[in-house]
């Protein structure tokens, strides 16, 4: 078996857990920690982001994802070594390693160029970096694979029949960035989480103005793209013109109780829709009246003061906590590109984990 460089095994298990195993000729190792390490990680994604998934069990396979990660680092290297002659491994080590420096500064912002002895190129990469970041995030991939190749490349000492392998490392790098920037730009446009600040929706959510006694949400954002929204759905909105001129700029949370073009009155304590009781004995107690009363501030007279028809894109919410929810009845009906998204799934506490009805 030829000599293996094992920081160059790192870099490769670096981007993606048994690559760096496979090049050093452990191919089953490295096959088996590919799958296993991906089936972890969908498992885990789908534990946290399904309704009916298990958060705490999701952040504990990615946790274990992480240390697999740690660990494959530390195999992968002694994976190369392991075969190595002594007399490579003697050579390999009189010199400042390119392969080391390529790691580090995919680790560490400048310091494979500090540790090749580069100090003002780890300097100003450092602070190119710090720029991109902040004004044009959309190429830092390309300038990380960029760095980390220079870093290679000014070593004093490098192995030039690893030299092409350099620059395939600095692509996957490269991509790998890009992957991750799609990562994040599908979690931030398709998911976000949420705290709930009041009581408005007790005793479905528990809300707090202090966080860390509150409820804490998933909300997707995808799924109103593609279909209407449908009565029964808890959604986050973003305050409506009534709500804003009243001085509110944070978002509300709510449960939708009429849909474009139904007439919603309230009689007796409860909600009629088309003339109808709605059934909501699901989620707000029998003893608890649909009343008018909560609306003592904002627009007067209130908005259900009298039956209505909802307007075309637009929404009625109430909060299940009807004696304190300040909502629908009062300002207004909630029109659909106000909505964020559905909130479907509680993630904190982690005694109360769970598809949210």
């Amino acid at each position: 078996m030829s000599n293996k460089e094992p920081w160059l095994a790192v870099n490769l298990s670096s981007l993606f857990p048994g690559i760096g195993q496979i090049y050093s000729g452990k191919k089953s190792k490295g096959y088996f920690l590919i799958f296993f390490y991906l089936g972890l990680y969908i498992i885990g994604l789908w534990q946290i982001l399904s309704p009916p998934g298990n958060v705490f069990i999701g952040l504990v396979l990615l946790f274990i994802c992480f240390l697999l990660w740690v660990w494959n680092l530390f195999d992968a290297f002694g994976s190369a070594k392991r075969n190595n002659t002594a007399d490579f491994e003697s050579l390999r080590k009189q010199n400042k390693d390119p392969w080391l420096a390529m790691f580090l500064s995919q680790i560490l912002l400048g310091t494979g160029h500090f540790y090749i002895g580069k100090w003002l190129f780890g300097i100003l990469f450092l602070l190119t970096i710090i720029l991109i970041s902040i004004f044009l995030p959309f190429i830092l991939p390309i300038t990380l694979a960029i760095i980390a190749y220079l870093a290679y490349k000014f070593a004093p000492i490098r192995r030039e029949e690893t030299h092409k392998l350099a620059i395939l490392v600095a692509i996957l790098i490269a991509i790998s960035g890009f992957i991750s920037l799609g990562s994040q730009f599908v979690a931030r446009n398709f998911f976000e989480s949420r705290w709930i600040p009041s009581g408005s929706m007790e005793p479905t959510l528990h809300g707090s103005p202090n966080q860390s006694e509150a409820d804490r949400v998933l909300v997707e954002k995808f799924s109103y793209k593609y279909q209407a929204p449908k009565r029964g759905d808890i959604i986050v909105f973003s305050p409506t013109k009534n709500l804003q001129q009243e001085g509110y700029q944070d978002a509300f949370i709510h449960r939708i109780i009429g849909l474009p073009g139904e007439k919603v009155e309230l009689k007796d304590g409860q909600v009629y829709i088309n003339n109808k009781r709605l059934a909501e004995e699901k989620y707000i107690s029998r003893v608890q009246q649909t009343k008018i009363d909560v609306c003592v501030s904002g627009v007067q007279p209130p908005y259900l003061s009298k039956p209505v028809t909802i307007p075309a894109n637009s929404y009625l919410v109430m909060g299940d906590n009807r004696n304190s929810s300040y909502d629908s009845r009062c300002w207004g009906v909630v029109p659909r590109e106000n909505i964020i998204g559905k909130a479907y799934k509680r993630f904190f506490p982690l005694n109360d984990i769970g598809k949210i009805e």
